[in-house]
């Protein structure tokens, strides 16, 4: 049997974080060049089963005249019409490979990205790093009693260590628990079950204001667990942290922007910033947009090659 093999353009990239190797690595193949085969599906979903990390993305030309470009999401099992990281290393490297990131006026300016979900802004800051506007959930609401039991039997979380529950879905098939401190996010032990293994949620605590000196300092620790897409803990998840920014906020239980921290039981110094747009104070407050970002680092920079049989 023949083979033919295309070299594509590759980054690697580490995103929320400002130290490589520290946040969440995504692989990033690039087919923005009209010369370049579009590799099929299949060979995408084989490459991110290779690959092995929690998403795999191929940047492509748009298809729809609004957007910059476009992007298909791998796990190493399944296509996601949208996750959270993806999104922000995708961005970096187009940014990087267009040469626009070098531009005068790149920062500071908007982005569009096309995928399944539609179209994503994106906002590039004056320090480089880059935010998303959180895509509207389109499931929300308490999450059901048997489900909250089999994750806190999942996690060794005591039940009534659980102070509310919400699905937030937003492409991914998310649920959070909101438990009652960060300590009982970070010693929670997570030994997965089959029932568990069924869902996509997290975990979600604050941490007490004495660690809190400066505004950088995290409001929150984050663990999440997208077990139906291979993936047994992710580093750091920007989907995740968006849709319980919306949660949070429609409660009112927290300020217009904080940091969020997740990865410290991973070893990872992950750092989501969540902003609410006040720009318009005509908009009611839960209607205003909502921006998910952090930093990135592109720690590989290369060619890959994909055969087709």
């Amino acid at each position: 049997m023949s083979t033919s093999t295309t070299t594509y353009p590759f980054y690697q990239i580490d995103v929320f974080t400002d130290k490589g190797y520290r946040g969440n690595p995504l692989a990033v193949v690039v087919v923005l060049d009209p010369a370049l085969p579009i590799p099929t599906t299949e060979q995408m979903r084989q490459f991110a089963n290779w690959t092995n990390l929690s998403e795999t993305t191929f940047l492509f030309p748009p298809l729809d005249p609004g957007a910059d470009y476009r992007v298909r999401i791998f796990t190493p099992t399944t296509e996601l019409p949208f996750a959270g990281h993806p999104t922000l290393g995708t961005c970096k490297a187009f940014l990087e490979h267009t040469g626009a990131a070098n531009h005068k006026g790149s920062h500071n300016k908007k982005i569009v990205q096309e995928c399944g979900v539609g179209l994503v802004e994106l906002l590039v800051s004056e320090d480089g790093s880059i935010a998303f506007a959180a895509p509207p959930l389109s499931k929300k609401g308490p999450v059901e009693e048997d489900k909250v039991q089999v994750v806190c039997h999942a996690m060794g979380i005591n039940r009534e260590d659980v102070l509310a529950s919400q699905w937030i879905v937003n492409g991914p098939h998310w649920f959070a628990l909101l438990v009652k401190d960060a300590q009982t996010v970070i010693k929670a032990n997570s030994q997965p079950t089959e029932q568990s293994k069924q869902f996509e949620f997290g975990i979600i605590g604050e941490y007490p204001s004495d660690l809190r000196q400066n505004p950088q300092d995290p409001l929150f620790e984050v663990r999440t667990f997208p077990h139906v897409d291979g993936i047994d803990e992710d580093p750091v998840t920007g989907s995740f942290n968006a849709g319980v920014a919306q949660w949070f906020m429609e409660m009112g239980k927290v300020p217009a922007s904080y940091i969020v921290s997740q990865g410290t039981v991973m070893g990872r110094q992950g750092r989501i910033s969540v902003r609410r747009d006040d720009s318009d104070v005509t908009i009611d407050e839960r209607e205003r947009k909502v921006w998910i970002g952090g930093s990135t680092v592109i720690c590989i920079r290369g060619t890959v090659e994909i055969s087709k049989e």
